[in-house]
């Protein structure tokens, strides 16, 4: 695939910038650098970014649309650990760790990903080291991510997973937010829940009005009830 420096979006102008890597970076000189390094490519819905297992060369940013990060049994299994959206990175905890890559990573619809190559990241970081910080920053909210995620998959109840989740995904429309182009089997993995299990509460949550299901959409029509059931400790 090739990846181009025409079609990377300027971090300036982009209206996802406080959500990004770009936003903690500091400097106006350490921000230059950061755009100047970046190429970009767009990924058609179902084409993978990167493949778990392989050697890291790069790191990626979400620019537009969202991918899916997943892991693969040997058997072909899949299982779904989040959802990635604009300004979110991938490929750093691999290029850090120096090992390859944990997971797959998938686009779910049309997205525009940027990449710098493994070497080029290395000596940014090197020669801004406010950048180095800022990347401590991102991981230690991942860390944070992933410790709130062990919590409640061991103590917060099916329906409250699984509405916390929908609550993560969420994304603003008028005149309700919606969660778009994502199965249900998708949700029930990053909840911790069998499929079965996930329809069911899908079911009883249109049944209350708190969602409803048009296409491929799930529209939040009742933000605070899902709110109240993801608070929900027993």
């Amino acid at each position: 695939m090739a990846f181009s420096k025409k079609i990377a979006p300027n971090c300036d102008w982009c209206q996802f910038k406080a959500n990004c890597y770009y936003d903690l970076i500091g400097t106006k000189e350490t921000k230059q650098a950061w755009k100047e390094m970046r190429l970009a490519h767009t990924f058609k819905a179902g084409e993978v970014v990167m493949y778990e297992g392989s050697q890291p060369h790069a790191l990626y940013i979400v620019c537009t649309g969202k991918v899916k990060v997943f892991k693969s049994s040997r058997t072909g299994q899949q299982l779904t650990t989040r959802i990635e959206y604009p300004g979110d990175l991938v490929g750093h905890i691999a290029i850090l760790a120096e090992g390859p890559y944990s997971s797959n990573v998938e686009a779910l619809e049309p997205s525009v990903v940027s990449m710098i190559d493994k070497r080029t990241f290395i000596n940014f970081l090197m020669k801004f080291p406010n950048s180095a910080l800022a990347l401590l920053k991102a991981l230690a909210i991942d860390v944070r991510a992933g410790e709130n995620k062990a919590r409640d998959i061991a103590f917060k109840p099916a329906r409250g997973r699984l509405a916390d989740t929908l609550l993560g995904m969420m994304q603003p429309r008028k005149p309700h937010p919606a969660i778009s182009g994502i199965k249900r089997r998708d949700l029930g993995e990053m909840s911790g829940l069998t499929i079965e299990t996930t329809v069911r509460l899908l079911r009883d949550f249109e049944q209350r009005g708190i969602i409803q299901r048009r296409g491929k959409d799930i529209v939040v029509v009742n933000p605070g009830q899902l709110q109240s059931l993801a608070g929900t400790s027993a």
